[in-house]
């Protein structure tokens, strides 16, 4: 995974967050997940040498949930496969709980396991814990990927009979335009915030601006994770300036990146405009016939260039 994929995954995989995220995306706002309720889950298949991305155990209405997170910055073209491998090895995994447990009721004397049951490796009522697989797509391309695996399938014509027949997978896709941040109570909204708007500065200076009371007192998970996100180290390399509190005003990190803009802009157009009366100068002076090395001797002087910078501009004006 990359940089950005990396710091989402840690930022999401917090219980807080992850059921703020899961509320807001799922349902609308409404706080159906709550903290307490979300519990670690491993997230690492060894036999297979899977990893997923983040993979948390929800108790709801007195059953559990299995929920995992898969963030891409990319389109995955093949991701209905991926997700419905990552489904299918927690749902063998629990399988093979099932077998352990009976195997050792069996030495026990205690299974009572009828033979379909021993040869399922479950009983007849046993029910497995669902999981549910979400994509975060965070880019701000199209995702222009399969969302089935019938689309990843080539029936053609001839087999287009076969299409009823053959079991289709959906991933469960969540896009940057699918979030209203308006849904999210936690640090979510401003991460999904400043993610809509990233390609867009003065988009991104106005949302500062319209949600100031709360983007001043940043927690600093979702300061890091948005200094990451947006391309914005030098957020980190002063973070300590922004500190009140335990809170992180990121009203003052934008407004400071705004005069850097600006004074950035300042020094191109001054070091252009240097570089324009330059070339300006050299063709005035070699309109009046002037020599090369009068030329450069006045450069030096006047632009206050050693003689090696000098003699390049005049090279390369001539």
């Amino acid at each position: 995974m990359g940089q950005k994929n990396n710091a989402i995954c840690d930022y999401l995989e917090k219980p807080d967050k992850f059921a703020d995220f899961i509320n807001g995306s799922l349902y609308k706002g409404r706080t159906v997940i709550k903290t307490e309720q979300v519990k670690e889950q491993q997230t690492v298949y060894s036999k297979e040498n899977k990893i997923r991305d983040i993979l948390r155990m929800v108790y709801k209405d007195d059953r559990y949930l299995l929920i995992g997170v898969e963030n891409q910055e990319l389109v995955h073209y093949a991701m209905p496969i991926r997700c419905m491998e990552y489904d299918i090895m927690e749902y063998k995994k629990q399988l093979k709980e099932l077998r352990v447990k009976y195997r050792q009721m069996k030495k026990e004397k205690k299974n009572g396991l009828s033979r379909a049951e021993f040869l399922s490796g479950m009983k007849k009522d046993d029910r497995l814990k669902p999981v549910l697989t979400i994509v975060f797509y965070h880019g701000t391309e199209e995702y222009d990927g399969c969302r089935t695996l019938h689309d990843m399938l080539n029936f053609g014509k001839e087999n287009e009979i076969f299409r009823q027949y053959i079991s289709n997978y959906h991933i469960n896709l969540i896009t940057l335009a699918d979030l209203a941040e308006d849904n999210f109570q936690t640090g979510v909204r401003e991460l999904i915030g400043f993610l809509k708007r990233s390609k867009d500065k003065a988009e991104l200076q106005k949302y500062c601006i319209d949600n100031a009371e709360r983007i001043q007192e940043m927690d600093e998970d979702t300061y890091d994770t948005i200094s990451i996100m947006i391309d914005q180290p030098e957020f980190a390399k002063r973070k300590e300036l922004y500190k009140e509190g335990k809170k992180i005003n990121m009203c003052k990190a934008m407004a400071d990146w705004k005069a850097d803009i600006l004074k950035e802009g300042i020094e191109q157009g001054i070091q252009q405009g240097i570089q324009r009366g330059i070339r300006a100068f050299i063709l005035d002076n070699l309109d009046e016939g002037i020599s090369e090395e009068k030329i450069v001797e006045k450069l030096q002087k006047r632009f206050l260039l050693d003689e090696g910078a000098a003699r390049m501009c005049f090279s390369r004006c001539r």
